[in-house]
């Protein structure tokens, strides 16, 4: 992994860490940290970079390849808008109880529960599919059909993490934005999965084919 990736993926998790706080107020930070599950998520943000350069992950996800499918060039842009403006809000709203739920540890325990074991699901992926990361649909030079790993049961185990991500969220900071984030994510990952099931299709023909009728797109024996 690249210093500049790092150095990218640094900056990012600081940002996303004093969008947090200050979205929470700074007068109160005692009591962000007093609930286990917020603190948590912290945390594992922090050891989430450290994991990510401990294990040279290849996280660049604007790696474009041969010929990204459909206009996607301000897709991802805008992906990371719509998520720092998710973490801002959220903390804002837990505090002042908008659009919250009664306190419940467990909800955000499985909350906090979610998002770790997404991110064990991408950190696995990624490493998995090496250069052929990307957040566009794409193929890489001399791309090969990955099958080992995670994708020898299901076919798009970061498409998978990205819903327990956008459930996890909400039930970390007690929003009933779940009830919203998880149908608007299940429409954009059946979207890309179409999209990404048809280039692949079209490049490796009846070896996907074959791959694709021993596996499951996102859930084992369900999906």
């Amino acid at each position: 992994m690249s210093p500049k990736a790092v150095l990218g993926l640094f900056l990012q998790t600081v940002l996303a860490f004093t969008l947090i706080v200050l979205a929470w107020g700074l007068d109160d930070w005692r009591g962000f940290f007093a609930e286990p599950a917020r603190a948590g998520l912290v945390a594992v943000a922090g050891l989430t970079l450290v994991a990510v350069v401990a294990l040279r992950l290849d996280v660049q996800p604007f790696r474009k390849g041969q010929r990204p499918v459909g206009r996607q060039r301000y897709l991802l842009p805008l992906i990371i808008v719509i998520g720092l403006s998710l973490i801002a809000f959220l903390p804002y709203a837990d505090r002042r109880g908008l659009l919250t739920f009664a306190a419940s540890g467990w909800l955000r325990w499985l909350g906090l529960g979610l998002y770790v074991a997404g991110n064990a699901l991408a950190f696995a992926a990624v490493k998995t599919l090496g250069k052929q990361y990307s957040g566009y649909v794409t193929l890489q030079d001399g791309h090969q059909l990955v099958t080992t790993g995670l994708y020898g049961l299901i076919r798009h185990p970061i498409y998978l993490r990205a819903l327990m991500v956008v459930i996890g969220l909400p039930l970390v900071f007690r929003s009933w934005l779940f009830l919203v984030m998880l149908p608007l994510g299940a429409v954009f990952v059946a979207a890309r999965i179409r999209a990404e099931e048809k280039l692949l299709a079209d490049e490796f023909g009846a070896e996907f084919e074959a791959y694709r009728r021993r596996t499951w797109r996102l859930l084992p024996y369900i999906y």
